[in-house]
């Protein structure tokens, strides 16, 4: 009980240059201040005081994120402070409902920009943030350039290529292992791609990174909008970080899909509109990993999901191959003699299966 007061002290009392940051902001922390000690000194119900709280919260994530992010904020005087103190709450409130109008409206801009795109192209964004918070990085050279990276297979060159297309670039194959990797490095490249992303990166590492560029590059960052069924991230990652296979459990064969992510925050989301199941695999140091199994499942996820997400990588193949597969389940082809039409059929499932052919 003592913690939130002594942080108040600590926060009033100690030196608000912040070095590290390399910029002043005493008389914006002046502000946070006084809006924090009304709030405390006129809420005495406590059910009032956290939701209250939670409210002020959100207002000062938003409001710190525009500030650290927009060089051209302008600050308060310390005189503010003291103001501020001699205003009713009310008249706090308001003046803080004003404030955040600059961060509502930056999303409503993102909205109405989002808008003026064709349907295409904002499935093309999310695909490609998916893709880049499971197989990307974005990264700051000493001499403060940025760049972004995507790695895959060697058969999903062709994924890589469209980003090309739109996004310029160079596509290299790299030594010694199967893969090939994207590279955008010029300023103008990379200004194009965050403004394609922003709003959709949600990868905890990659966010990080993201903010880190969008710092270099004087780019408001947007926080991740929330995901909804129709949003193609998801297909996005799972061309990244997804895998759909059938392995034989016992007698019988069983299609998995699944997508896996080192940190359980980042696969949560997956779960929670797609469904199925997370479990954590001690596996190369530990992992979590989202899957579906059941028939009902799985083609639920391909008919209501894919087939208006489609994957843009050689996965789409084993995808649409769902469909054969459990047709040649429920005659049990697999488990034929090998003379027999059925037995052969399964063969030929097979060796669709195993093409890379999209």
């Amino acid at each position: 009980t003592t913690i939130g007061p002594l942080m108040l002290y600590m926060l009033m009392n100690i030196p608000k240059c912040w070095k590290l940051l390399k910029f002043m902001i005493t008389n914006m922390m002046s502000t946070f201040m006084a809006l924090l000690v009304k709030m405390f000194m006129n809420n005495n119900n406590q059910q009032d005081k956290i939701r209250y709280n939670l409210n002020y919260i959100k207002y000062y994530i938003n409001l710190l994120m525009q500030f650290l992010f927009n060089k051209n904020y302008t600050k308060r005087s310390s005189e503010t402070t003291w103001d501020m103190l001699n205003m009713s709450k009310s008249e706090t409130v308001n003046q803080s409902s004003g404030s955040m109008m600059s961060c509502a409206d930056l999303l409503m801009s993102t909205t109405i920009n989002n808008k003026m795109l064709n349907k295409e192209d904002i499935k093309f964004n999310q695909w490609l943030a998916g893709l880049i918070d499971g197989d990307g990085y974005f990264g700051i050279t000493q001499n403060k350039y940025t760049s972004c990276e995507i790695t895959m297979a060697l058969e999903d060159e062709m994924a890589l290529k469209l980003i090309q297309n739109k996004l310029g670039g160079s596509i290299k194959l790299r030594s010694g292992v199967r893969a090939v990797r994207y590279r955008l490095t010029n300023k103008k490249g990379m200004i194009n791609l965050i403004n394609t992303v922003n709003g959709n990166i949600r990868n905890t590492k990659r966010l990080l990174q993201f903010y880190q560029v969008c710092n270099i590059l004087d780019i408001m960052p947007i926080n991740p909008i929330k995901l909804d069924y129709d949003n193609a991230w998801f297909i996005g990652f799972f061309d990244a970080d997804g895998t759909i296979t059938y392995s034989f459990k016992g007698k019988y064969p069983l299609l998995t899909i699944s997508m896996t992510n080192k940190y359980l925050v980042d696969v949560q989301p997956i779960k929670d509109i797609l469904g199925g199941y997370i479990y954590f695999d001690k596996a190369k140091n530990g992992y979590y990993k989202w899957s579906i199994q059941s028939k009902q499942d799985v083609l639920d996820f391909i008919n209501n999901y894919v087939k208006s997400n489609p994957s843009r990588t050689t996965k789409m193949n084993r995808l649409m191959l769902s469909q054969e597969f459990y047709k040649l389940l429920e005659m049990r082809a697999y488990n034929k003699n090998y003379n027999t039409a059925m037995y052969k059929a399964w063969l030929n499932f097979e060796n669709k299966w195993k093409s890379n052919n999209i």
